[in-house]
């Protein structure tokens, strides 16, 4: 069995770089100052089954944020079987270092000592200052340098041995990212889909900064929930830390089959809502448009609602819009269904045989428009891809084939193939003629009768 090992610390101490590292990802942001950690973070060790956990800095802060950064820490402390404690040697000591080793002593967990940024000799020479904290197992260790991470792999390597049964396939896993602005109820509702208060909620915008993900299960499906930060416009993103939460939330849009675009339904579709639904869109992702706090909404707002909703969506009609109140739960049930449809859609193997049916049933209807003296033909069609679905239609003249044309023979498949919350891309391939450009040469027995012919014709 996987053991499950908690990093913890005072703020800014490198938690989060030892975390990548370990991991061989860059899944929690880093950054020079204090306190970016707030939620947990899970990760898998490189060449160990050991699941590592990211936290927050515990600090001595008496705001409401780093109580719950805490509560997240102490979440993570309970969960762990093993505990790294970083230090930072070049702080050297602190009475906030003695406090939190007090804390963790209590748990009678298994606790190594990781003296952090021991960049040369100087910052070694200065490492048997933490040996008052009583600690058997100590490494030193500079994330920044790469130096003493191999001995701690060692340490994960020996205290969970990997083994490939246990290794996660990821490609069985259906991922899920929850993506929208700042502060419409991402993590409120991630929190209601599994079942617990697993990332931090606050009234303030932009709590969450890394990309959370969260394995669960439904209907029997491994589920992984990838909580994002919010996305706002980039003439509004001054930190650079923010850059980097926005760079992973689209990253997390790029890595998931399916995406739910959460919007506030007190000011649906906005600007911003419109750009990252197109941006999604455009990725080929399944999404589902959730618009939360409903139940701050009476009959006639739902009712506008709606009608603004299928106005803004007219390029979009297929993308299927779920209303929900992530505090109290309405619609909550539903969602991950509409999501496991979705994305079933976007995987459907189609048959050949099908999809030219159906090709000749949308000519049928309505044949493409004369260009010039000719008429686009639009031969046959196979598949091409899937997630999202791709279909390739050959033909001739198809390059003038006009743009509201190609968008009909779209929306007749996704009609009769009854595909759900996914976009659909058509590529027409123009069929070359085999015999262009050579020259038809005439056998000598074809040369005699020609000249025959012409012979003839004369007289």
């Amino acid at each position: 069995m996987s053991s499950i090992v908690a990093i913890v610390g005072r703020p800014n101490v490198g938690k989060s770089s030892i975390f990548n590292n370990l991991t061989g990802s860059n899944t929690a942001l880093v950054a020079k100052f204090s306190g970016l950690t707030r939620d947990r973070q899970y990760g898998q060790a490189k060449g160990s089954s050991a699941i590592l956990i990211d936290t927050g800095g515990i600090s001595s802060d008496s705001s409401d944020l780093s109580k719950d950064v805490l509560e997240q820490t102490e979440l993570a402390i309970k969960e762990a079987d093993i505990l790294f404690f970083i230090v930072d040697v070049k702080d050297g000591l602190t009475a906030l270092d003695k406090e939190i080793s007090k804390r963790l002593r209590k748990t009678s967990k298994p606790i190594y000592l990781i003296i952090n940024k021991v960049d040369n000799i100087k910052h070694e020479a200065l490492s048997p200052e933490f040996e008052e904290l009583g600690f058997t197992n100590q490494l030193l260790a500079s994330s920044a340098h790469n130096l003493g991470l191999g001995d701690i792999k060692n340490i994960l390597s020996d205290i969970s041995p990997y083994e490939e049964l246990l290794d996660h396939d990821n490609k069985k896993d259906l991922r899920i990212s929850i993506i929208g602005r700042p502060n419409v109820g991402k993590s409120t509702l991630t929190n209601k889909l599994i079942g617990e208060e697993r990332v931090l909620v606050s009234e303030k915008s932009g709590t969450t900064r890394d990309s959370i993900e969260i394995p669960i299960k439904s209907r029997n499906k491994n589920i992984i929930l990838i909580d994002t930060a919010g996305v706002r416009k980039k003439s509004s993103i001054v930190e650079e830390t923010e850059r980097s939460s926005v760079s992973q939330s689209l990253e997390a849009v790029k890595i998931s089959q399916v995406v739910i675009h959460l919007i506030d339904s007190q000011e649906p579709l906005v600007d911003q809502d419109m750009h990252l639904l197109g941006l999604i869109l455009s990725l080929g992702r399944p999404v589902i448009l959730v618009a939360n706090k409903i139940d701050l909404l009476n009959e006639e707002q739902k009712e506008e609602l709606k009608k603004l909703v299928e106005r803004r969506l007219s390029f979009a009609k297929f993308v299927h819009v779920h209303l929900i109140s992530a505090k109290i739960g309405i619609g909550i049930r539903s969602l991950l269904n509409l999501a496991q449809e979705a994305y079933l859609s976007s995987t459907e193997d189609l048959d050949t045989n099908l999809l030219n049916k159906i090709l000749i049933e949308a000519v049928r209807q309505q044949s493409p428009s004369l260009v010039g003296r000719f008429r686009p033909k639009l031969r046959y069609v196979h598949q091409g891809g899937k997630n999202p679905p791709i279909l390739v239609i050959h033909g001739n003249n198809l390059k003038k084939l006009q743009r509201t044309y190609k968008k009909y023979i779209e929306n007749f498949f996704r009609v009769a193939l009854r595909l759900k919350s996914t976009p659909l891309f058509i590529e027409f391939v123009e069929t070359k003629n085999p015999f262009e450009g050579k020259v038809n040469k005439l056998t000598g027995k074809q040369k005699k009768k020609r000249k025959r012919m012409i012979k003839r014709n004369k007289k």
